[in-house]
C-alpha cells in the first residue's frame, strides 16, 4: 500500500505561497500614519494643534486638509515628519473658509491614498468655553484598498493554480 501525498514541487509551491501571504498580511497590519488634535472643540480664533506619527520615512510631505461638515476644504497645508516619525501642524480656526459651526474633519495623507488617517473636532463660530480634552482617534485603514485587492487576486490565482495541479493520491 503506497500513498503519494504531495510531490516536492507542490510542497515548495505551497511554502512560497504561505510566505507571500504572511508577508502581505504583515505589511497591511502596520499603521502608516496617525493623527490627533489637542482638543475636541475649537472656537473662532483658536489655534488647532495637529500631530501624529508615520510608520515609515517616505521622504515626501504630509498633506493636511481640514474640511467642514459639507466636505468643503477650510484649511490646507503640508508638513514633513521628523527623523523620529512624528509631525505637527497648526491651524487657526475661523476666517472666510470656515463657513459654519459644526463637526470638522482633519484628513492627513502620507505618500498615497492607502496611507491616510482622520479625526474630527467641533467648531463653534463664536468664542466660548471649549473643552480642553485631547482628541485622538484610531487611524482610518482602508478596508478595500490596493493591498486588499492584491491579496484577493493572489488568493484567487493560488486556488486556480492549485486546482489545476491537484496532487494525486494512490492507494
Amino acid at each position: 500500500m503506497k500513498i503519494t501525498v504531495l510531490t516536492l514541487n507542490s510542497m515548495i509551491f505551497i511554502m512560497i505561497i504561505t510566505l507571500l501571504t504572511v508577508s502581505f498580511l504583515t505589511a497591511s497590519a502596520q499603521t502608516a500614519i496617525t493623527v490627533s488634535t489637542d482638543k475636541t472643540s475649537y472656537a473662532d480664533g483658536d489655534t488647532i494643534n495637529i500631530s501624529g506619527k508615520v510608520a515609515d520615512q517616505l521622504h515626501v510631505p504630509i498633506s493636511v486638509i481640514i474640511m467642514d461638515s459639507s466636505h468643503n476644504p477650510a484649511y490646507i497645508t503640508q508638513t514633513s515628519p521628523g527623523t523620529d516619525g512624528t509631525y505637527s501642524a497648526q491651524a487657526v480656526a475661523g476666517g472666510s473658509t470656515w463657513k459654519s459651526a459644526g463637526v470638522y474633519e482633519i484628513d492627513v495623507t502620507y505618500g498615497g491614498p492607502d496611507k491616510t488617517a482622520k479625526t474630527t473636532f467641533e467648531f463653534t463660530s463664536s468664542p466660548s468655553q471649549v473643552q480642553n480634552q485631547t482628541n485622538s482617534t484610531t487611524p482610518a485603514i482602508p478596508e478595500f484598498g490596493p493591498l486588499s485587492v492584491s491579496i484577493f487576486a493572489i488568493s484567487i490565482a493560488i486556488v486556480v493554480t492549485y486546482a489545476k495541479m491537484r496532487p494525486t493520491f494512490k492507494i
